[in-house]
């Protein structure tokens, strides 16, 4: 008898196949935020040395973060819902593997795949703009990656209980995608936001992440524990919310589901 473990490292390896084969999944993961970052780079050399470390960190760390969010929040949610609403998940909820290995399979998945797209994304700083790196600060952000990629995950599968389609899934998605990645500073600082903004984006997990892995990525590497404990705090309770209300059928109209039962009764 094949163990859970078994069953679930096979899960991860084929939700990592799907998502590598997935254009738009490279693309926003991995592609885009390396072409910002070249376009960016350019402008960071002009500074002087210690400006450009720092700025340098800021910038890079904002495009990894917008890396994972494009990973671990829109492509994985909106997967989750074409799943859901295609069958798919129904399907996997009636084989051997448990729903808990299920879940992480893909979370696993997904969390992998943003840390990989993170360290290339700090490598082509380093080739490129003589990003100081060290083994402090890889180990800074792959705790600062894999926690903040974990906590967007989670976040994105709790909230779609509240996607019933698959065609308003990205629309829907994208509405607290760009404004939570633009308001953190994932482009960049912003000034002048009211005090209660900058406050309310403390608290969600795009800023924290974002200052964790500027932390990681400083000349002299730091970790902030309430970045960190924010974090953990959105991957808890995502997850908690996840397995309480998440749902496997497909969620059709009312009208659907009636014309269904009517044509079932004549069946019978």
């Amino acid at each position: 008898m094949v163990s859970d473990g078994t069953m679930v490292a096979g899960q991860v390896r084929y939700q990592l196949t799907l998502l590598l084969r997935t254009p738009r999944t490279l693309m926003a993961g991995l592609i885009l935020p390396g072409a910002l970052l070249a376009l960016q780079l350019g402008r960071v050399q002009h500074l002087g040395q210690g400006a450009a470390a720092d700025v340098l960190a800021a910038r890079v760390a904002g495009l990894v973060v917008l890396g994972a969010m494009s990973l671990a929040y829109l492509c994985h949610a909106s997967g989750l819902v074409v799943a859901r609403e295609d069958g798919v998940l129904r399907r996997w909820r009636a084989t051997p593997l448990p729903a808990w290995g299920y879940f992480a399979g893909r979370i696993v998945a997904t969390v992998l795949l943003a840390d990989a797209a993170a360290l290339i994304l700090v490598l082509v700083g380093v080739a490129m703009a003589g990003l100081h790196l060290t083994a402090g600060a890889i180990g800074g952000l792959l705790l600062a990656g894999t926690l903040g990629a974990l906590a967007l995950a989670a976040a994105g599968t709790a909230v779609t209980p509240l996607l019933t389609s698959a065609q308003g899934a990205n629309p829907l998605l994208t509405l607290t995608y760009l404004p939570l990645i633009i308001f953190s500073g994932g482009f960049g600082g912003l000034s002048g936001l009211p005090h209660w903004l900058d406050t309310l984006m403390s608290y969600l997990p795009a800023q924290p992440m974002i200052d964790a892995v500027t932390r990681a990525l400083q000349p002299s590497p730091s970790v902030s524990g309430r970045d960190l404990a924010v974090l953990a705090a959105w991957a808890v309770g995502g997850l908690l919310l996840s397995v309480r209300f998440f749902r496997w059928d497909p969620a059709r109209p009312r009208h659907a589901r009636t014309a269904g039962a009517a044509n079932l009764a004549r069946s019978v």
